[in-house]
């Protein structure tokens, strides 16, 4: 006798076959533009810089939290990628083999030099408070904004990229092994570190009373 799922579970699979299957035609499309590319075809590879600039930027920023140093970056690591296009195999996304080149550019760049911090929701904080109007609402989002930041900072290396790549840059489970080129348990146990840790860190700084509720 065959069991009928409940609603909820049958959103959630088929929110996933949705997604998997977005993803199976951005890299089938991404493959072409690869393909055309590395025939020297200019224009394809500006289609591919358009389409990720603003995740190699973002992801770039959340670990150097400057935006000149964040923009060097991402120009370095688009140059890189197009060098290096011959050994773009498929074998992942070319998202995520950005990605990964991106993230691997920002551990370097971090243990080279010591960077000058940014909070992270200094200016989207300030601009919702703006919208709002209320000193008091300025106020709560200035300190709820530095002390995600400070957080966030506070994580080991591998714990942060986890939490990053998942919150900011939403990528799924086996696109964030891709990137940091280990298995989906050692993803999930990261990324589940690194909640652990920044609710707690929240906790201390008296920012967060509950836990952290994440997927």
């Amino acid at each position: 006798m065959s069991m009928a799922l409940d609603p909820a579970t049958r959103y959630d699979m088929a929110a996933v076959t949705d997604r998997d299957n977005d993803i199976a035609l951005r890299n089938r499309a991404d493959e072409a533009l690869v393909s055309q590319a590395i025939t020297g075809n200019a224009d394809a590879f500006e289609e591919l810089v358009r389409r990720y600039r603003n995740e190699v930027y973002a992801l770039s920023y959340h670990f150097v939290k400057n935006r000149e140093d964040a923009w060097d970056i991402s120009q370095e690591v688009f140059i890189k990628a197009y060098r290096s296009l011959s050994s773009f195999r498929g074998d992942a996304g070319f998202k995520t083999w950005l990605m990964r080149i991106t993230a691997n550019h920002c551990k370097d760049t971090f243990k080279k030099r010591k960077v000058a911090t940014v909070p992270l929701m200094e200016e989207e904080g300030a601009q919702l408070a703006r919208s709002e109007g209320t000193p008091e609402h300025t106020a709560h989002a200035g300190e709820l904004g530095a002390a995600i930041d400070k957080a966030v900072d506070s994580l080991p290396p591998k714990h942060k990229m986890a939490f990053v790549l998942r919150e900011y840059e939403d990528l799924s489970y086996q696109e964030m092994a891709e990137v940091m080129q280990c298995s989906m348990g050692t993803v999930m146990s990261r990324l589940h570190h690194a909640r652990k840790k920044l609710q707690q860190a929240l906790r201390d700084s008296g920012v967060l009373e509950g836990g952290y509720h994440g997927d």
